[in-house]
C-alpha cells in the first residue's frame, strides 16, 4: 500500500489550507473508514483509535492495548492504557497547530468535542468532502481487494438456484439469508457487506425490503442482495429470479431491467457524468410499460462502504474518472406483484467498463 500517496492525494484535494489532519474512531459502529483509508490497518477493531496524518506523509495513530500488536515501521505507534491518555497524546501530537483538518462524516459530536476541549486555540476545519473525493479514485491494491470481495460474492450468487431448488417450498426469507451469509464466509469474506437481503413475492418491491420469515410460493419472484467484505473492502451484487414458470409481465419486468443495465455499461466510460449514466438508464426504462417504476439511482461508488461517496443519479454533474468503482443496478417495482433488479459492480476504464461481478 503507498500511503504516502493516498496522504499526497488527500491534502491536494482540500481547497483550504491545514496544517494537519486528524481521524478518529469511536466505537463500532461508529467508525471513520478513512482512518484505514490511510492507515491501512485492516486486521483488528481499533475502537477509539486516532490517526494523525501530516502533510509529508507521516503518521501517527493512537490505539488501545487490546491492537497494539500490529506493527508498521512506516506508522508511529502510540498505545492508550486509558481513556485519559487519549487527551494527553492529542495535546502532545496538535498542540501549536492552528487549522486541523477533521472529517465531519465520520467523526462523531462526542469526538469532536474532545478534539476542541483539547485545542480550544485550534480551527477545526471540514475535509469530508476531499476525503471522498479522493477515496472514489482506487489505487491497485484497492482494485485487488475490491475484485476479490466480487469473486467471493459472485460465487454465492451462482449458487443461489441450488440453495432455493434444495429448500424448495420450504424455503423461507430468514433460512436462505442465513444460508446466503453462511456462503459468503465459507467462500472468504470476513463478514457480509452490509445485512442480506432476501425478499420473495410483493416484498421484492420494496428496494430496501428488511427481511422477514415470508415463505416461497410458485409463481414468486425472489430477489436477493448482498456483498462481501473483504480486507475492509466491499462487493454488493442482486440477483432476480422466479419461483416455477414466470409471466408474460414478470418475464418482460426482467427483459427491460437486463436491457438497461447494459445500456448504463456501454454508456459508462472516462469523462461521463454520473447523472448522464443515470438519464440514459432510466429513459430506456421509462419508454416501456413500466415507466416511472425505476424508483431510484442507477448505482453508487464502492470501496471502503458500500455506499462509497459518489453516485449514478440525477442532479450528479461528477465526472466518471478512471479506476472509479460503481455498482450498476437498475429496477423495476410493481406494487402487489413484485420487483426485479440486477446488479453488478464495474470498474471504469478510459473507454469503458470492466465488469467485476459475474454478470447474468
Amino acid at each position: 500500500m503507498d500511503r504516502k500517496n493516498r496522504i499526497r492525494r488527500i491534502f491536494d484535494n482540500i481547497e483550504s489550507d491545514v496544517d494537519v489532519l486528524v481521524l478518529k474512531n469511536d466505537i463500532q459502529p461508529y467508525f471513520d473508514r478513512s482512518f484505514f483509508y490511510v492507515t491501512g490497518l485492516n486486521k483488528g477493531i481499533f475502537e477509539n483509535a486516532m490517526a494523525v496524518v501530516y502533510p509529508d506523509g507521516k503518521t501517527d495513530v493512537a490505539i488501545s492495548k487490546l491492537d497494539a500488536i500490529t506493527k508498521d515501521s512506516d506508522m508511529t505507534m502510540h498505545t492508550l492504557e486509558n481513556k485519559k491518555d487519549l487527551s494527553s497524546i492529542i495535546k502532545k501530537l496538535l498542540h501549536g497547530y492552528k487549522k486541523i483538518g477533521i472529517n465531519s462524516r465520520g467523526l462523531t459530536h462526542h469526538d469532536y468535542m474532545l478534539i476542541k476541549k483539547n485545542l480550544p486555540s485550534a480551527e477545526l476545519v471540514d475535509v469530508s468532502t476531499a476525503l471522498l473525493k479522493t477515496r472514489m479514485i482506487k489505487d491497485k491494491e484497492e482494485i485487488k481487494l475490491i475484485k476479490e470481495a466480487c469473486r467471493i460474492a459472485s460465487t454465492v450468487a451462482e449458487r443461489l438456484p441450488d440453495i432455493i431448488s434444495q429448500q424448495g417450498s420450504n424455503a423461507s426469507e430468514h433460512n436462505v439469508n442465513v444460508e446466503i451469509d453462511y456462503l459468503l464466509k465459507k467462500n472468504g469474506a470476513d463478514h457480509p457487506a452490509f445485512e442480506t437481503i432476501v425478499a420473495f413475492g410483493s416484498n421484492s418491491a420494496v428496494p430496501h425490503y428488511i427481511g422477514g420469515n415470508t415463505r416461497l410460493k410458485k409463481g414468486d419472484f425472489m430477489l436477493f442482495d448482498f456483498g462481501a467484505a473483504f480486507e475492509r473492502y466491499v462487493s454488493d451484487v442482486s440477483r432476480t429470479f422466479v419461483y416455477g414458470k414466470a409471466s408474460t409481465k414478470q418475464k418482460k419486468m426482467y427483459e427491460t431491467v437486463h436491457e438497461a443495465q447494459e445500456i448504463g455499461f456501454d454508456c459508462m466510460k472516462e469523462g461521463v457524468t454520473c447523472e448522464e449514466v443515470h438519464r440514459t438508464v432510466k429513459k430506456h426504462i421509462d419508454k416501456s410499460e413500466f415507466k416511472d417504476r425505476f424508483i431510484h439511482s442507477t448505482g453508487h461508488t464502492l470501496g471502503l462502504a458500500v455506499h462509497d461517496g459518489g453516485g449514478l443519479a440525477e442532479g450528479n454533474k461528477d465526472v466518471l474518472a478512471e479506476n472509479m468503482i460503481f455498482t450498476v443496478e437498475p429496477g423495476i417495482y410493481l406494487p402487489g406483484l413484485g420487483g426485479v433488479r440486477i446488479e453488478d459492480d464495474v470498474l471504469v476504464k478510459k473507454n469503458g467498463v470492466e465488469i467485476l461481478t459475474k454478470n447474468v
